[in-house]
């Protein structure tokens, strides 16, 4: 069994991508587009034009783990929740690099901080509500 981080947006994807790979150094590996939805008589999807550029699915990497975005249609994802958070263990440098980069247009939670359990944790919510806890693994 393998559990993913699965982020939901609304419209919004396609920035969250960019902000995520510069944060976090990375690429995308696919872009699935609304537009790009195959259209079968058996199942109509009915898209609006202001819509079909937002992101069906993508994949982030990071190292050996990735998780997946998209944004959403309809109701679903009407408001962010503070309920599930996506942990990030990493070095002390990148630590600081991603929780900069996301602090740029976010909201610090807990600023950085050596704790008892980590050289360098800290909460950021980043510009589209999305809760990162940095936690750095050992000293760089």
């Amino acid at each position: 069994m393998q559990i993913r981080p699965y982020l939901t947006f609304k419209g919004e994807c396609q920035e969250a991508i960019e902000l995520y790979t510069r944060a976090f150094k990375t690429e995308v590996s696919e872009i699935m587009r609304f537009s790009d939805i195959p259209q079968s008589p058996d199942n109509p999807m009915i898209i609006p034009d202001s819509q079909k550029n937002w992101i069906v699915q993508t994949i982030i990497r990071f190292g050996n783990n990735f998780m997946r975005l998209s944004d959403c249609l309809g109701e679903l994802n009407a408001a962010p929740s503070e309920r599930v958070s996506i942990a990030v263990e990493c070095t002390i440098d990148e630590v600081k690099y991603a929780f900069a980069v996301l602090a740029a247009e976010g909201k610090v939670g807990i600023p950085l901080q050596k704790t008892f359990f980590s050289p360098c944790h800290g909460v950021i919510f980043d510009k589209f509500g999305v809760m990162w806890n940095f936690v750095a693994l050992a000293e760089n």
